[in-house]
C-alpha cells in the first residue's frame, strides 16, 4: 500500500477507535454524553455562550449537526436556546446550571479517558504526532474561490 493511502486509512481508522473508545469510556463513567455531545458541552464550558453557526464552525460541523446536537442537549437539560439580541435569526447556546453543576467532574473524568489514550507515549512524540495532524489538516483547507 502506498504511504499516502496508509495514512489516510491509518487516521480513518484512528478516528473511529477513537469515538468509539470515548463513547464506552464515557459511559463507563456515568456520564449521559455522546463524544460529539461532550465536546460540544466542553467548548461551552471554555469559550461560554455562542451561536450555533460559531459552535458550527469551531467544530468543522455542518449547522444541521449542530442543531441535532444542540435538540438533544437541551432533552437532556444540559443546554438551552436563546435567541441572538442582535440578530433574531440566530440562536446562542447556553449551558444550564445541571451543566455547570458537573462542569469539574465531568472534566476530571474527560481528562483521565484522554491520559489513558496517551499512555506510553513520551511528550517528543506526542509533540512531533500534534504538528504533523496539523500540517495535514492546514493540507486539507479547503479554499473557497
Amino acid at each position: 500500500m502506498i504511504l499516502s493511502k496508509s495514512v489516510a486509512v491509518s487516521l480513518n481508522l484512528a478516528a473511529c477507535k477513537l469515538k468509539q473508545f470515548t463513547a464506552a469510556m464515557i459511559k463507563k463513567n456515568n456520564i449521559d454524553l455522546t463524544p460529539e455531545q461532550f465536546l460540544l458541552i466542553d467548548l461551552l464550558w471554555n469559550e461560554g455562550p455562542m451561536s450555533q453557526q460559531v459552535m458550527a464552525d469551531t467544530m468543522h460541523k455542518d449547522k444541521n449537526s449542530i442543531t441535532n446536537l444542540a435538540d438533544q442537549l437541551e432533552r437532556k437539560g444540559w443546554v438551552v436556546r436563546k435567541k441572538d439580541d442582535f440578530d433574531r435569526r440566530s440562536n446562542i447556546l447556553t449551558l444550564t446550571e445541571k451543566a455547570e453543576s458537573l462542569k469539574l467532574e465531568a472534566k476530571e473524568k474527560g481528562i483521565s479517558i484522554l491520559e489513558q489514550i496517551i499512555e506510553g507515549i513520551s511528550e517528543e512524540d506526542l509533540t512531533v504526532f500534534l504538528n504533523t495532524l496539523e500540517k495535514l489538516s492546514d493540507n486539507m483547507n479547503v479554499t473557497q474561490d
